[in-house]
């Protein structure tokens, strides 16, 4: 990793080698159904809003900058510790509180999916491929939502996996009524809680195509995504308008090599989170906090 021992990986701050990347990221009024997750690229806020705007079911990628930033370096660069919290859209809301979280690198996407086209093979265009993880190990699927969905849907897709074997996936169902930035995927039922398209396979190289089995209502982006850290929002942080008038909640800190082994971010590697709503919904409701990075000499 370029470190001679724990010491000198301590000490990358004192060093000069250190970037904190802050985040603010602000879910939209409309409400998001208890169980399911979301996608915080699309919210606005720090980093600016990602809303998949590409050609309709042509891969494309999204740009580093644009997401949680970390610079480049020539060195190879580390996630020494998150800091997450989450505030309540109101002085007596909850439902954000017990949030699972996700840190992802997102790959690659294909956008514009017709979630009512039932019957019809939406197939993608593949010009541009994986620029990071190129063999699919460990690359992961979801569909976020594009445009408020009706919900009730089912659909497959056609993928080819790390091995280069074509697969389709089981019928998948969609959750119920979603605003956009909701992942639209479901499993078994439509209250499944996967984050992910179920999968065969060490992963996934390209998308092929997407078939509604049952229309879904809305459209929808396809995308390809590397998991890198899970962390956890345990309670809101909220200050009441009348006494007592004590802030409430806390932020969730994981360390590297204290809490979790080290993860590498790749160059060009476009950050963001996804959030499960435990509680209830994420409707404005700010997610805060801060990826302290650093590398090798």
């Amino acid at each position: 990793m370029g470190f001679a021992n724990v010491a000198a990986w301590a000490n990358s701050e004192g060093a000069g080698r250190s970037w904190p990347a802050f985040f603010r990221k602000v879910p939209a009024s409309t409400a998001t159904i208890a169980g399911q997750w979301f996608d915080y690229s699309t919210a606005s806020g720090v980093p600016v809003p990602n809303y998949y705007a590409a050609s309709p079911l042509v891969a494309a990628t999204l740009e580093a900058e644009k997401g949680i930033y970390v610079p480049e370096q020539n060195g190879t660069r580390w996630i020494k510790e998150t800091i997450v919290a989450s505030a309540a859209a109101t002085v007596t809301g909850t439902t954000n509180q017990n949030q699972p979280l996700m840190l992802l690198d997102y790959l690659l996407y294909y956008p514009f999916i017709d979630l009512d086209a039932a019957g019809e093979e939406q197939v993608m265009d593949n010009t541009v491929t994986l620029p990071r993880y190129a063999d699919g190990v460990g690359v992961e699927m979801m569909m976020v939502a594009q445009a408020p969905t009706v919900g009730g849907g089912t659909f497959t897709v056609s993928y080819t996996d790390a091995d280069d074997v074509t697969r389709t996936t089981e019928t998948v169902f969609c959750a119920a009524a979603q605003p956009s930035g909701a992942l639209v995927q479901a499993t078994g039922a439509a209250a499944g809680v996967s984050p992910f398209i179920p999968r065969l396979g060490r992963g996934v190289k390209r998308v092929n195509s997407a078939t509604v089995v049952l229309a879904n209502g809305g459209l929808a982006a396809i995308v390809l995504v590397k998991p890198l850290w899970m962390s956890y929002a345990r309670e809101e942080c909220r200050r009441p308008t009348s006494s007592p008038t004590e802030s409430y909640g806390d932020a969730q800190q994981i360390q590297a090599v204290r809490n979790r082994p080290p993860q590498e971010i790749k160059a060009g590697a476009f950050l963001g989170w996804v959030g499960k709503g435990v509680a209830g919904s994420l409707a404005s409701a700010p997610l805060v906090g801060m990826i302290d990075t650093f590398w090798s000499e």
